[in-house]
């Protein structure tokens, strides 16, 4: 996909949108990001598109997941909206995830009848596969374009167990993580992919665990703030994690949704889980990764959505 660099490189919204007035609190953000480009996506008269997630595609087109009308949505480089797809069209009754398989197919995740749809870029269905090892599936990532890790609640036949592997073709592999005993009993798993490594944190832990698929181990677990001690979380319960967000040349993103403030927080880690920036501010939420690419969408009062793309602005080593 080709992009083209806003004046703006710092990560003021000044480039994207110099109508709007009032504040901004991105300088953070922009000190490590340089903005790429803003694309407003638009929704159809009379329709609020609500972004749960979004994958680019090769094509140069974005797939979102509009969770709230349970449909997926296909968008062009400019950002209209060219179709939607709906249960009909797809058999997913709650879509609640994407990713992107060989480059040329969208693995989509149905949260309500645990199951894998795998489509081409045109929203034509090629297969299906259910996960019967999982109860109310969240996140699909693709490992390495081997393995696809399916993130559950660590309930139901899964015993506990928060990520699930399988092959592309939907043969169970195994089940990883069991659930944080940390009460009370609820909360939510995330997870990232660089290559053959899969991070995975839970929004009631200060720590998130690095898995070598290759090697079938966890190969580090670290602590995202060692001060802490309370367990009220990286922020002082202030914010909760909220993503994990990987390149293959890093850096890993720990995404931290706004408790009293209106700014999500993030931490950034090398992918061997040493920290490189902490407690960034900035009212963008990363929705997806794509080589070195993040893209993020922020929405104003009035339900409108603007996708921005962002590079790192140094070598994240």
């Amino acid at each position: 996909m080709s992009v083209r660099q806003n004046s703006d490189d710092r990560g003021s919204s000044h480039g994207a949108g110099s109508a709007r007035t009032g504040p901004t609190v991105e300088f953070a953000f922009g000190a490590v990001f340089t903005s790429l480009l803003t694309i407003p996506l638009q929704a159809p008269k009379d329709e609020i598109l609500t972004v749960s997630d979004l994958l680019p595609t090769s094509s140069g087109r974005f797939w979102v997941v509009d969770a709230k009308v349970a449909a997926l949505k296909i968008y062009s480089q400019e950002g209209r909206q060219l179709r939607s797809l709906a249960q009909r069209a797809t058999g997913l009754r709650r879509p609640v995830g994407l990713a992107s398989l060989h480059g040329r197919w969208i693995a989509a995740l149905d949260g309500h009848l645990p199951a894998v749809v795998i489509m081409d870029e045109a929203g034509r269905v090629v297969r299906r596969f259910p996960l019967p090892e999982l109860d109310r599936p969240v996140q699909v990532c693709n490992l390495g374009d081997r393995i696809l890790a399916v993130v559950g609640a660590g309930w139901g036949p899964g015993q506990g167990r928060l990520v699930h592997l399988y092959t592309k073709s939907g043969e169970y592999i195994e089940s990883l993580f069991g659930e944080p005993r940390r009460k009370p009993a609820s909360g939510r798993a995330y997870m990232a992919a660089a290559g053959s490594a899969m991070y995975m944190g839970h929004d009631r832990t200060d720590s998130f665990a690095i898995y070598d698929v290759e090697a079938r181990g966890v190969v580090a677990f670290s602590n995202l703030n060692p001060a802490i001690s309370d367990g009220r979380g990286r922020y002082g319960g202030d914010a909760v994690l909220s993503g994990l967000f990987a390149a293959s040349c890093g850096p890993l993103i720990a995404q931290f949704a706004p408790g009293s403030g209106r700014d999500y927080r993030y931490d950034l880690y090398s992918l061997d889980g040493k920290p490189m920036a902490l407690a960034l501010h900035s009212p963008e939420r990363v929705v997806s990764v794509e080589g070195s690419l993040f893209y993020s969408v922020r929405t104003d009062g009035d339900g409108n959505n603007e996708l921005r793309v962002w590079r790192m602005s140094f070598a994240a080593g």
